[in-house]
């Protein structure tokens, strides 16, 4: 019996980690000893293990990850005893080389023989769903199957890193297989959660659709007097919808909650695909939609807005809710969240950052609160951008006072190349260890940077609304 230790680093993480808790179910038909722990633990870092496996995310959560690894080192015999997978250690696993010495792996572990002689597939194992239990860490939604029915995607979309994690698009496992073995070790879950990337492209997607309703999972099921639900999780292509109808009415047998469509870039048959999936998905009943809304890659300030514009046209004409989901693009090869596309500044990307946490990461359907939180038209929403943090995060508040109004006449009385250039000189402080030094030398826009760093300070952190 070896004593195995699970870490998740302390990252923010909404969904378990699912090639953990298959390494779990591994470990623990081997009659190991399995621990699992989120960061670094003082207790578990004074245990001798005889294997740490540790998670990876996102690539920017890389440093992260490498100070997991480092506090962890002394506990086992060997430094390559520490095994590290997972999204980041895949895309970059040099930038975890150069920096400490591990084992780790790339890709999904698909083969027989990675971990040892006798190890099978872990991507085939079923996730041990009791190990999330033993920590104080609330991962959504409960009570559900975490399946996977494909690998890989269809598209080979460049913002996307699913091309270089997972080169080829095929049939990964069956899904009725995944759910009885679940079953047979862990009880009956209430919801499914899909993590597929593109699953409607499969050709034969009529079948796996009928293989979930077949599992009770039929529009309008219940169990224990509560609704099941279906989320894939990854969202459904609005384009593949588009081309063949029949997939809004295959869709429209299961209970999908919520239905994630993305909305990545804008172009005249990309706009088609969305409208018009929306709309066949309407037909079937569906009135609440969430939308992926990728930004600050190859598109502008403009497009941004114009898709929620979209959204707020839709919700007015069909009568339903499609909430935006606006995520920043982050290149693959990044270790840090800064990157800023050249169409996009510093100021415009933080701005949407504190209006997304105003509003709790989501675009509101109504199309007031969207013109409330960011603007009527083109203009106001930049300016809405380029308001100092704090108006943003408190519109009423420093209205009221009267500080909001007068940085907007202050910055309305700047020319459109003065406005870049005042943009231009915001991201350049921000990144400026010696701000307050900068700012003593700087004479113009002195008065309108008063409002961003108030004496040449930057202002307090709030933590709550005045």
């Amino acid at each position: 019996m070896s004593n195995i230790l699970l870490v998740e680093p302390d990252y923010g993480s909404k969904f378990p980690p699912l090639g953990l808790m298959k390494l779990s179910s591994w470990h623990k038909q081997c009659g190991d000893q399995v621990n699992f722990v989120r960061g670094c633990d003082r207790e578990k870092k004074n245990f001798h293990w005889h294997r740490i496996y540790i998670s990876s995310l996102f690539t920017w959560e890389l440093p992260r990850t490498v100070k997991t690894i480092k506090y962890y080192q002394q506990s086992v015999l060997s430094s390559k005893d520490i095994f590290v997978g997972g999204i980041g250690a895949t895309l970059l696993p040099d930038y975890i080389r150069e920096q400490v010495d591990c084992t780790i792996i790339e890709g999904q572990i698909e083969q027989p023989g990675i971990l040892g002689p006798n190890s099978p597939p872990i991507a085939e194992m079923v996730p041990d769903y009791d190990l999330i239990q033993s920590v104080d860490y609330s991962y959504t939604p409960e009570n559900a199957y975490f399946l996977r029915i494909t690998k890989g995607c269809v598209r080979s979309c460049k913002f996307c890193a699913v091309p270089q994690l997972e080169k080829e698009f095929g049939y990964l496992s069956d899904i009725k297989d995944q759910v009885k073995r679940t079953n047979n070790e862990f009880g009956e879950k209430q919801h499914m959660v899909i993590m597929d990337n593109n699953v409607l492209a499969l050709k034969d997607i009529e079948d796996r659709i009928k293989d979930i309703r077949s599992l009770g999972f039929e529009r309008g099921a219940k169990r224990n007097g509560r609704m099941m639900t279906v989320d894939f999780n990854q969202g459904i292509d609005a384009r593949l919808i588009a081309k063949k109808p029949i997939l809004a009415k295959l869709l429209g047998t299961l209970p999908l909650k919520p239905i994630r469509l993305a909305f990545d870039f804008v172009s005249k048959s990309m706009e088609r695909d969305y409208r018009t999936s929306i709309k066949l998905l309407v037909d079937q009943g569906f009135g609440s939609f969430t939308n992926y809304m990728l930004y600050n890659f190859k598109d502008t300030p403009t497009d941004f807005y114009y898709r929620l514009r979209i959204n707020a046209e839709l919700n007015n004409q069909l009568g339903i809710r499609v909430s935006g989901f606006p995520m920043r693009y982050i290149p693959p090869t990044e270790t840090q969240r800064g990157y800023v596309s050249p169409n996009w500044n510093w100021r415009y990307l933080r701005g949407i950052q504190c209006v997304l946490q105003a509003t709790h990461g989501l675009v509101s359907p109504r199309t007031e609160f969207m013109h409330a939180a960011f603007g009527e038209s083109q203009e106001e929403f930049e300016e809405i951008l380029s308001m100092p943090d704090r108006y943003i995060l408190f519109r009423e508040h420093f209205k009221h006072n009267g500080a909001s109004d007068g940085w907007r006449k202050q910055f309305r009385m700047l020319s459109r190349s003065e406005r870049g250039d005042f943009l231009t000189l915001l991201g350049t402080l921000h990144a400026d260890r010696k701000r307050k030094d900068a700012i003593k030398g700087i004479k113009k826009f002195r008065d309108l940077l008063e409002h961003y760093y108030p004496g040449g300070n930057s202002p307090p952190a709030i933590t709550g609304a005045p």
